[in-house]
């Protein structure tokens, strides 16, 4: 179910929120009756609306069509006399929302950009965000979820410069609307069913803390049930439904409670749980404030008539189809009758705009005569021409912002990249430095060897200059052997770190793992001289060679197994007596997959941020230390080659990261 999470924002925006409506209404009307012609009427005016008008956090709950609406007109036709262009704009920022919660999203659209161009003439920031804000809600009911995110991240762009603006009053607290717009984002993601994001997001709304009545808003807890509900995992779903009850009791949102008790019963009728599913649903019809909702009745309406028809109960069954059939004639008649409302109050506005521009062609016709007509034609294509200039300009702020963006993380694609490259070389520079150590030495030798067997040629020694020649030929031998050891070395890595051509190949898995386990010891030897870890290896001989891209894999493998060690130093950093540095990889063949295991006894990933180690850009590592994209690569690496990364990971104790690849 959709929720106006922004009409209550911009209204909000407009009428501050108060107690005792009723009370407040009746003084306010008495202000009415003395009031001047100018805009302190204009605000009155809108005051008055709001004590018509019911708000909850995220949701418009109640518009009094026959009298809120009749002081939004009022207000802007006095603001549109006097040249009040702030009120304008708030009277059609009402306005779209009306006629988005009644269904007509294009004349919302268009009331929207209106006030969209009044702001921006204003360079009102704020009031531009919460614009956006709307056209996101406009898009989201209108399922034009595409555009629903193009213009959340705008107002987040916006928000993100004025953090300390960007707050509201509800109830006689503060919020910021940060978490709000954070939240509403998941919830698209959620209609778009791109669930990670929509966790990502919907989480990223509760760490904002955001608190109502002293209590955690309800509202993201109940948003993440419904992701569980979209994974298929009703257990879960349950525990956060049950979880946002009292939140949103504490909060004082009614309308929140019903929506989550309609989305507990169509739970509890996919679970096949009829008893359980009437309980919920019948709280909502049960309820007398429930009255107010019509759309939620008819929800709980339409499950409670599944629900008993599912027990073998007609008499209920009949009941509530006719309470739902009864409920769909009502809210589509009295939609229709507020769209002709709505488009009959548009029509009055356009009159009065026509008859004004009349009103002033005439007068400019007394003074300037003959040249007034050229004057009003000029004016006109320079409002144009402004017109598109502003809209250009707002598509290249845009664009500039999305390129910018790319721009970014390429920079930390390539730096995380580069980070990887430099442990490779610092690892093969130490493999490389063994088999040339024995080659000089074993040169240095053989030149003293010459040396002493020319000495006893000349003397006439011939014996021992023939056994001088013996050990000068078996050092070359070894010069020998380990000047194609170190070839072999080049060769081979040179082939794990050159660019990857995209193209698979068969590959000894074993060789690829051991390898680069002594690439990442010895590179991070390199750095610290200090450092010293036992390495584990237990490698399942039958694997064979199996298709992989060997550059790509072997990268996951030595971020992998670099985030070991570096797991694994933090810990002995701070126990350094009675703890010994663990790091092992083991292969294993399954039937289809073949399993590779990086396992440390480090310090393991805090439970409450291991679902994100896989998203770009987040690390645990400290500012400096790392990008956040070295295991966001690794997984798409992995995913790209048909298989899982996966991690088990205990707090304290280590971590162990898997991956499965397949086999053929």
């Amino acid at each position: 179910m959709h929720r106006s999470i922004v009409l209550w924002l911009l209204l909000l925006f407009q009428f501050p929120y108060s107690i005792g409506q009723s009370n407040r209404r009746d003084s306010l009307k008495n202000q009415l009756a003395y009031a001047k012609e100018d805009t302190a009427k204009v605000n009155l005016l809108y005051n008055i609306a709001s004590t018509y008008i019911e708000f909850f956090i995220g949701y418009n709950s109640k518009i009094n069509t026959d009298s809120a609406i009749i002081y939004v007109q009022k207000a802007m036709l006095l603001a549109s006399e006097l040249g009040y262009p702030d009120g304008e704009a708030r009277g059609l920022l009402t306005l779209a929302a009306y006629n988005r919660v009644t269904g007509n999203y294009n004349h919302s659209l268009i009331f929207l950009f209106k006030a969209l161009d009044i702001y921006e003439k204003l360079k009102d920031e704020y009031a531009i965000a919460n614009t956006h804000m709307s056209f996101l809600a406009t898009y989201r009911d209108a399922a034009e979820y595409t555009n629903a995110l193009i213009h959340a991240f705008v107002a987040k762009q916006i928000l993100d410069r004025k953090p300390t603006d960007s707050q509201v009053t509800f109830k006689g607290s503060v919020l910021p609307m940060m978490p709000v717009l954070l939240e509403e984002i998941g919830n698209i993601y959620l209609h778009m069913n791109i669930l990670d994001s929509a966790e990502f997001y919907t989480r990223k709304a509760i760490d904002e803390k955001l608190f109502i009545n002293g209590s955690r808003w309800n509202f993201p807890y109940y948003l993440l049930g419904n992701i569980e509900v979209k994974q298929n995992k009703p257990n879960e779903a349950l525990a956060y439904y049950k979880m946002a009850i009292p939140l949103a009791l504490k909060n004082g949102i009614f309308i929140d409670t019903l929506f989550i008790y309609n989305s507990l019963a169509e739970l509890y009728m996919k679970m096949g749980n009829a008893d359980s599913a009437i309980y919920y649903a019948k709280a909502i019809t049960d309820k007398k404030d429930s009255l107010s909702y019509p759309k939620i009745i008819l929800t709980a309406s339409g499950t409670l008539a599944a629900a008993y028809k599912k027990i073998h109960n007609p008499d209920s069954t009949l009941k509530y189809l006719e309470l739902s059939n009864d409920l769909k004639d009502s809210i589509y008649s009295n939609e229709k009758q507020k769209e002709f409302q709505g488009l009959t109050f548009n029509e009055q506005l356009r009159q009065q705009e026509v008859q004004r521009e009349r009103q002033q062609l005439k007068n400019k016709i007394i003074m300037y005569a003959l040249v007034s007509g050229s004057l009003l034609f000029l004016a006109i294509a320079i409002l144009l021409y402004r017109n598109n200039l502003q809209k250009q300009h707002a598509k290249r702020k845009i664009e500039k912002a999305y390129d910018e963006l790319k721009a970014t993380q390429a920079q930390l694609i390539q730096s995380e990249k580069m980070a990887s490259l430099g442990e490779l070389t610092a690892g093969i520079a130490h493999e490389i430095q063994n088999p040339l150590n024995f080659v000089n030495n074993f040169s240095d030798l053989n030149k003293e060897l010459l040396l002493e067997m020319k000495d006893g040629l000349d003397h006439g020694r011939l014996v021992e200059a023939r056994s001088l020649a013996t050990d000068v030929i078996d050092n070359e031998e070894k010069i020998n052997y380990h000047g194609k050891r170190a070839d072999a070395i080049v060769k081979g890595m040179l082939q794990h770190s050159r660019s990857s051509n995209g193209q698979k190949e068969l590959t000894d898995i074993n060789v690829l793992a051991d390898e680069y386990l002594r690439l990442a010891y010895h590179g991070l030897r390199a750095k610290d001289k200090t450092f010293d870890a036992k390495l584990i290896t237990d490698f399942d001989a039958t694997i064979g060679n199996i298709k992989i891209i060997p550059q790509d894999i072997g990268r996951v493998l030595l971020n992998l197994i670099t985030n070991a060690f570096y797991a694994v130093t933090e810990k002995k950093n701070k126990q350094p007596e009675s703890y010994e540095p663990e790091v092992s990889i083991s292969t294993k063949k399954t039937i289809d997959k073949v399993e590779i295991k990086v396992k440390d006894n480090g310090n393991g990933i805090p439970s409450d941020v291991v679902g994100k180690i896989f998203q770009p850009f987040f690390t645990t590592k400290p500012t400096g230390k790392g990008t956040g994209l070295g295991l966001s690569l690794s997984y798409d690496n992995v995913k790209a080659h048909g298989g899982e990364l996966l991690v088990n990971t205990i707090e304290g104790e280590g971590s162990e990261f898997i991956i499965l690849l397949p086999s053929g």
